[in-house]
């Protein structure tokens, strides 16, 4: 890896800020999961006015690759052992369970009571939604993995639809939608997150969990897993306020957080501001 300090020749798709090149990958740093990518080659390229990184390479993440290869490239083959092994974990190892107790307690002192619906998008292993489950909660499962998406039929036992969150259609609305470490892997996050807009009511409520691209450089440098290379968007706290400000969503809460895992996150509550339209 080479540290640069070059300009190039492209703005921050948030703030409009100049890009500089951070960091450059001749190989995968240790850690980061083998997806077979060869000749490797990436470089890691930073905003000088919002704190945002953005991956640059020639590698295309499809949507083909997160409904076959991601998880078994992921979790090679061990999905059921490890849902269990994270669900057996104590509340003060458990991200999932420190995630679910925020929600639950935000959500329930914003409205006075938990969700009627509640859409997880990017369910993954599906430890999250066993946990609203486990609350009463009633949860739906957005995966778009197949093996992922009937390991989670057969697990937690709820609702699943194993598509892309972009393609669904006429799956009702939702008072509560999450995005749990899902907007990083995403090219058009914009579009992405302003898409929720369309199955939540007018108190509908959106949550964007995404690593934290600033605190991960400052204590661990450009080799954090953070800034592997299946995340196309590294946030700052001032990059995903801009996300929630361009999707047409109004901030109720933004915070950073550094998980039991020793994950750095930055998480957000946010909902359609009054008389606010999908098209917007």
């Amino acid at each position: 890896m080479v540290n640069l300090e070059e300009k190039i020749n492209r703005k921050c798709g948030f703030c409009g800020g100049d890009l500089y090149v951070l960091a450059s990958y001749k190989y995968p740093p240790k850690g980061e999961t083998n997806f077979n990518l060869e000749p490797y080659w990436r470089r890691l390229l930073k905003c000088r006015q919002c704190g945002h990184s953005v991956n640059q390479h020639r590698f295309e993440f499809d949507t083909d690759f997160y409904s076959n290869l991601y998880s078994a490239s992921t979790y090679k083959g061990q999905l059921r052992s490890r849902f269990q092994k994270i669900m057996s974990l104590p509340f003060d190892s458990s991200d999932n369970q420190q995630r679910f107790d925020f929600i639950s307690k935000f959500i329930i002192e914003l409205n006075g009571s938990a969700p009627s619906r509640c859409l997880d998008v990017g369910s993954g292993l599906g430890v999250f939604p066993a946990l609203l489950k486990e609350a009463g909660w009633t949860c739906t499962a957005l995966e778009p993995d197949p093996i992922a998406c009937n390991l989670i039929s057969e697990l937690v036992g709820i609702e699943t639809i194993n598509t892309h969150f972009m393609n669904v259609k006429n799956i009702g609305l939702f008072d509560l939608i999450t995005f749990n470490k899902v907007i990083e892997h995403v090219r058009n996050p914009v579009s992405f997150v302003k898409a929720s807009k369309k199955l939540l009511p007018p108190r509908g409520i959106v949550y964007i969990e995404v690593p934290d691209g600033e605190m991960a450089l400052k204590n661990n440098g450009t080799e954090s897993e953070e800034f592997f290379i299946e995340h196309f968007d590294i946030y700052s706290k001032k990059s995903l306020e801009c996300l929630f400000n361009m999707a047409g969503f109004e901030i109720l809460l933004l915070q950073n957080v550094t998980e039991p895992s020793g994950k750095f996150t930055i998480r957000g509550f946010a909902k359609m501001p009054e008389n606010s339209t999908i098209d917007e």
